[in-house]
């Protein structure tokens, strides 16, 4: 039987996810506003870096997944990029936010800059994650683990929001953002080494180096694990549910205060407060799903995300009782955060039960896929609500504008959240004693076959 993980492990293990976090909103905050204010690309320019780099940063989460588990390098599959990484996605995501040249030189430049580093930080992104199911095999450890690491991912957003945007949103020089993106980047690189030096027992504890001709992938064999395997399906249709609901909301959220409750000085307060709600969710997930699950704890989120739309939707209330609900709707989306990376590490497991054949770091690797597809599929959504409402800048809303922004603010992403609380509960049907069944089974052919 496996020895429990040191607490040191357990409670550091998120502390890579603070780095990144404080480092990559940057991005999320201000790229484009780097592109247009401070780089000065026009607009035809910007566009077109816009739309290549939103492909490099979908297409590049299944092939750092392929990467991560094809290679084996010195100090084990995992830890040797949590290592080697960080610092050459730092070195790449300067050329992002730097100013160099002319135009097209410099637009060059930032479309390679975000296409390497990301590419990278792929890979030991999803190095980290992996870590969850390779350091434990125990499910509440696992889900301990898991839910550290939303607490740590929130609260380098939050950190970031607190010392970093007000700061950055008054920048006079583009060298502001240069410096940030180096010396976030260190701190993000002193996160990653923390966690990777004192897992360094278990660095090739994963490594496939000795496994047989019948036991290796081919990237045919990865791409067919989601197809065989309910339990990531469910997870990734429910998580692209989930995150397109949360990047519609806020996406509409200026809209819907400014010309639905006419109070657009609360906007800096939703969004700090929102932040604050993902803190706190991952804080609850951890004890919530130690006594019902994970997959329930997931389902009950949904479930809250959901009534707390309604209500804003069928209910007149205050701006401030608008916020204190939104608030607590939004636990909706960080207790399934937190318990995440723990249901992906467990739908590693059915995978290899079912298949034979273990894809743990292109498994992994997809737990940011249903983020990026959320993110283009807003940018669909949003326009088609603005559309129907008969947006036009600068004009006072129209009852048609009004009722199309309060649906679009809530009804759509309710109804995205339903669909993905029903593929959750019907797909992923792994329980804590399913997974020691399964474990043991692996472990039973493992041993045959030696």
């Amino acid at each position: 039987m496996e020895k429990p993980l040191r607490r040191s492990i357990i409670n550091l293990f998120g502390i890579p996810s603070l780095g990144f976090q404080f480092w990559v909103t940057l991005e999320i905050q201000f790229f484009s506003v780097f592109l247009s204010d401070y780089a000065l690309l026009p607009v035809a320019i910007l566009g077109v870096v816009m739309i290549i780099t939103g492909f490099f940063d979908v297409f590049w989460v299944p092939i750092g997944g392929i990467v991560l588990e094809k290679t084996n390098l010195k100090w084990g599959k995992f830890h040797s990029w949590m290592l080697i990484g960080p610092p050459i996605a730092l070195l790449f995501y300067i050329f992002q936010f730097a100013k160099i040249g002319s135009v097209t030189l410099n637009a060059v430049l930032i479309t390679i800059g975000f296409a390497i580093s990301h590419l990278v930080w792929n890979i030991f992104y999803t190095g980290h994650l992996a870590l969850n199911s390779v350091l434990s095999q125990d499910s509440k450890e696992r889900v301990t683990m898991s839910s550290n690491r939303g607490m740590f991912n929130a609260l380098g957003a939050i950190l970031f929001s607190l010392f970093i945007s007000q700061r950055l949103s008054q920048a006079t020089s583009p060298s502001d953002f240069t410096w940030f993106a180096f010396w976030g980047g260190l701190v993000m690189i002193a996160c990653y080494y923390i966690l990777t030096f004192i897992t360094m027992d278990y660095a090739h504890k994963a490594d496939n180096k000795h496994v047989s001709a019948e036991e290796r992938l081919t990237v045919w064999e990865m791409i067919k694990q989601i197809f065989v395997n309910p339990p990531l399906l469910g997870m990734l249709i429910g998580d692209v549910g989930r995150y397109l609901g949360r990047f519609v909301i806020f996406g509409m959220a200026v809209y819907f205060m400014r010309d639905v409750m006419s109070t657009p000085a609360i906007v800096g307060t939703f969004f700090t407060g929102m932040n604050i709600s993902l803190f706190v969710g991952a804080l609850l997930a951890r004890p919530i799903a130690t006594k019902i699950g994970d997959k329930n704890t997931y389902a009950l989120s949904l479930v809250i995300f959901v009534i707390g739309l309604l209500l804003v939707y069928f209910v007149p209330m205050s701006p401030t009782v608008f916020l204190i609900i939104m608030f607590i709707t939004y636990l909706g989306y960080g207790m399934p955060d937190a318990v995440a990376i723990a249901m992906y590490a467990n739908s590693v497991d059915y995978g290899e039960w079912k298949t034979g054949k273990n894809a743990r770091g292109f498994i992994m690797s997809l737990y940011a896929f249903p983020l990026k597809i959320g993110i283009l599929l807003s940018r669909v959504v949003i326009p088609i609500v603005l559309g129907i409402g008969g947006y036009v800048a600068g004009t006072a809303p129209t009852p048609q504008l009004i009722s199309a922004l309060r649906a679009g603010f809530t009804l759509v992403p309710a109804v995205i959240l339903v669909i993905s609380f029903i593929c959750i509960y019907f797909l992923y049907r792994i329980t804590p004693e399913s997974l020691k069944n399964m474990q043991a089974e692996i472990a039973a052919r493992k041993s045959a076959s030696a």
